[in-house]
């Protein structure tokens, strides 16, 4: 039994660079995670530190918002605005105020909460927001700022139409929570409170202003300056709920993705528990290093959220730049080691070659000089045994040497005798066995064929020649006379190679058979399609067998097909002019894959009446041709059948007569 040869020069390789491969690798994957956590640690601290900031700059807008009214209401015109009649200036202070400061409405509430004045819409007031908190808190005398969710309604009352859209369309978000509404109708607002006393220090009203966020991005926008580089691709949101009302985040097309949601799982953490959350996010539509934190009304309600965050993917990128390199490093690290083992191992394995080939040379009977080793370790002495070994090992074959070749002489000499004489038995055997069995098998056929053939001959003295079944009685005779002489070739089965060649149409002959096959086989569920039109090509050869060969081919085909299908039958000359191929592919369901392999074995057949020998005759008769038939399954598409044969028969080429039978 050959057992694997694996050289000792690969050992020694191995046996250094596993090591040393694996170290590498080992330090790769430590190296490569620690610094990868380590930089997306940082990165998410450095969100949270920028939701700080963030945040930071939220409430200063609130703050500021709250000293503006607070500053404008110690205004003696704002005091005495509720005074009956009301100072002059009043209403273009609050509407210098107004469009400076870019406010959404700016409103002057009496001590009772009714609205006096509406800068925003002055044609509007007369309704009562003393059940506001921070309308409420300012009555009270303490200047207060938040922020709040006003309804539909109260956006109309309290913003003209041109302050800009006071509603978001709802766009479908990856990730979100399922959503049912198209559009949201509130608004997000900070809004700003603050007490007006008269001289003597008593409140006589209120000044509330408010600056509505939805579609505003002056906060987002101030925010991401602040907080990140441009290079960083930071952004910040502002939440009203789950719906992005105002964000620096852009979509697909460049836009500002405002109507679009939150993902669902944060959505759950910051709206739903009201905490905060820090970690990667799904936003909008890829992976974020994300911190989220919600946004109260003056009552507590959790009633949005403020994001910031940075992509993803520049530290993936890092990450996959990490690990290029470290792979650069084990790549020439261990092309320096593979060198360095090459040339150890070569110099260790030098030696060794030497004796191993010593050794094949002695064990094949040659006589070797002595192997020289320049080396003083445990090689160098097993050379110096290996060569005292080797002469007296060739002392001895001296001796085997002439004793052998006295035996090889007369073993030769019998074995010529015993090779002859089997040679004699087994073309004697072979002889006998074909002669019998040729003999039987025509024995058989021919006293039918007799009986056959007189019949035939008498409907044919019987029937007028202009009768319709006159051709039908001259296609019986042609058939009987093909079977006589395939009974003849069987007679001469056992000098085979006798073949009738003549030249004729290949397309003839598929059409002779085409034409006839309806007389085995019912065509009505059946297609034949004849492409061969048009390619048709002259060959020589033995057109009976070649018959014999398709017709097998074409009846094989059409019962595969149970029910029905197209057979097609065409003709492929090759390039060079010496070669053409027939095929016959069926639309059937092809051949198994188990079979493919016996699909030629004499005796084995897929049919439950077939004999099991058409393939076989039919690959004995191409190749006695000098063709090759070969089968390509479709399963489930059917099979397809190529017989390749050569136009001219290379005996005929060659100068050499053909047999005929």
């Amino acid at each position: 039994m050959n057992r694997v040869h694996v050289s000792i020069r690969r050992k020694l390789l191995f046996a250094t660079l596993a090591p040393l491969c694996a170290a590498i690798l080992l330090c790769w994957f430590i190296g490569a995670t620690l610094i990868t956590d380590r930089v997306f640690h940082q990165a998410q601290l450095k969100v949270l530190g920028d939701l700080n900031s963030a945040r930071k700059v939220y409430l200063d807008e609130i703050n500021h918002l709250t000293g503006l009214v607070k500053v404008a209401g110690m205004s003696p015109i704002m005091s005495g605005s509720l005074e009956s009649p009301p100072q002059q200036g009043l209403e273009s202070m609050l509407q210098q105020l107004l469009q400076s400061e870019q406010l959404s409405f700016l409103n002057v509430v009496d001590r009772n909460g009714v609205v006096r004045y509406r800068a925003a819409r002055p044609a509007s007031r007369g309704d009562h927001l003393g059940d506001d908190p921070l309308v409420a808190r300012a009555l009270d005398g303490n200047p207060t700022g938040g922020t709040q969710i006003y309804s539909a309604e109260r956006l109309r009352r309290e913003i003209s139409a041109s302050a800009g859209r006071l509603s978001v369309a709802i766009k479908a978000t990856p990730r979100s929570r399922p959503n049912t509404r198209q559009a949201e109708q509130r608004g997000l607002l900070l809004v700003a409170a603050a007490p007006l006393k008269d001289a003597d220090g008593s409140v006589v009203g209120a000044l509330q202003a408010g600056l509505l966020l939805n579609g505003d991005s002056r906060l987002v926008d101030t925010i991401s300056r602040i907080v990140y580089d441009q290079a960083e691709g930071g952004a910040a949101t502002i939440f009203l709920g789950d719906v992005r009302i105002a964000t620096s985040v852009r979509d697909a097309a460049g836009e500002r993705a405002i109507g679009t949601l939150m993902s669902g799982e944060v959505a759950t953490a910051v709206l739903d528990q009201g905490r905060r959350w820090s970690s990667r996010a799904f936003v909008l539509k890829d992976w974020n290093i994300s911190a989220y934190e919600p946004i109260s009304d003056p009552q507590g309600n959790v009633i949005g959220a403020l994001y910031v965050g940075m992509p993803e993917r520049p530290l993936l990128q890092m990450r996959t730049n990490l690990n290029l390199i470290f792979g650069g490093v084990l790549l020439f690290v261990t092309l320096i080691g593979v060198a360095l083992s090459s040339w150890l191992s070569r110099r260790l394995a030098q030696p060794v070659r030497a004796l191993a080939e010593g050794a094949r040379r002695m064990a094949a009977g040659e006589r070797i000089s002595d192997i020289v080793v320049d080396t003083d370790d445990e090689i160098g002495l097993l050379a110096a045994e290996f060569n005292t070994m080797a002469r007296e090992v060739s002392t001895l074959n001296q001796t085997l040497e002439q004793k052998v070749a006295r035996r090889t002489i007369q073993l030769e000499e019998k074995n010529q005798e015993l090779l002859a004489a089997q040679k004699e038995l087994a073309r004697a055997e072979r002889l006998a066995g074909i002669g019998l069995l040729a003999a039987g098998v025509a024995h058989e056929i021919n006293n039918p064929l007799a009986i056959i053939r007189g019949n035939t001959e008498l409907l044919q003295d019987e029937i007028p020649e202009q009768a319709e079944e006159r051709e039908e009685v001259e296609a019986i005779m042609v058939e009987v006379g093909r079977i006589e002489r395939i009974v003849s070739n069987l007679k001469v089965f056992s000098r085979s190679g006798i073949r009738r060649l003549t030249r004729f149409s290949l397309g003839g002959l598929l059409d002779s058979i085409l034409d006839q096959i309806g007389h085995q086989i019912p065509l009505e569920p059946y297609r034949l399609a004849r492409d061969y039109r048009g390619r048709d090509c002259e060959i020589e050869a033995d057109e009976d067998q070649l018959r014999q060969v398709f017709t097998n081919l074409i009846i094989n085909g059409l019962q595969a097909m149970e029910g029905g299908g197209v057979l097609t039958v065409d003709i492929s000359p090759d390039m060079s002019g010496s070669l053409v191929s027939v095929t016959v592919a069926d639309s059937g369901p092809g051949i198994r894959p188990e079979q493919m392999e016996k699909l030629f074995t004499p005796f084995f057949s897929t049919k439950p009446r077939g004999s099991g020998l058409g393939l076989a005759v039919s690959y004995g008769i191409v190749n006695d041709h000098g063709g090759e038939i070969r089968a390509v399954n479709r399963e489930g598409a059917g099979a397809i059948f190529t017989v390749t044969l050569p136009l001219r028969d290379r005996l005929s080429e060659a100068g050499h007569p053909s047999a005929e039978s």
